[in-house]
């Protein structure tokens, strides 16, 4: 059984893992190893420490997606800047409904905090997964990563 609720700090591992592996592990990837690595590095402690110094910023509201126990997805919605930030799945439960009821999830708590409309920096290998979810492209663009570099994304819009 699928269940979404609220993160909490003892999910943060198993966030970064959902993470590195939906970035690492998806079944075409348009970015070289450098920029993924950059993207998401190997989970570690100072990477769990460092993801919880920043967690929460911005109003973020975060949801994560456990199944029998386990993080298996999560997604990040910042309504007063009208930002869907994230949504990630494991790879091996692709194609099962989580990302599409992580989103759906987001958008209403997105609704309920006043956003009208929703916008995101899709990475190449999302935007199928995005545009099946109602979002519109509205161009290619560079999505900037902590590290400084960028990678080319593309940036969606939905009205809510």
């Amino acid at each position: 059984m699928l269940t979404i609720r609220n993160w909490t700090e003892a999910d943060a591992r198993g966030m970064l893992e959902v993470h590195y592996a939906a970035v690492h592990g998806a079944p075409v990837n348009y970015y070289d190893e450098d920029r993924l690595d950059e993207w998401s590095p190997v989970v570690n402690q100072q990477r769990i420490e460092s993801f919880l110094s920043r967690a929460a910023v911005d109003d973020e509201i975060t949801r994560v997606a456990v199944q029998d126990d386990v993080i298996v997805g999560f997604g990040t919605v910042v309504p007063v800047l009208n930002e869907l930030r994230a949504c990630y799945v494991h790879p091996r439960n692709n194609r099962q409904g989580i990302g599409k009821r992580l989103i759906e999830e987001l958008e209403n708590e997105a609704r309920a905090a006043g956003a009208a409309w929703l916008n995101l920096h899709a990475s190449l290998n999302a935007e199928e997964f995005y545009r099946a979810a109602g979002y519109v492209s509205d161009g290619l663009g560079r999505h900037r990563l902590s590290s400084g570099h960028s990678i080319a994304c593309v940036h969606m819009y939905k009205f809510l």
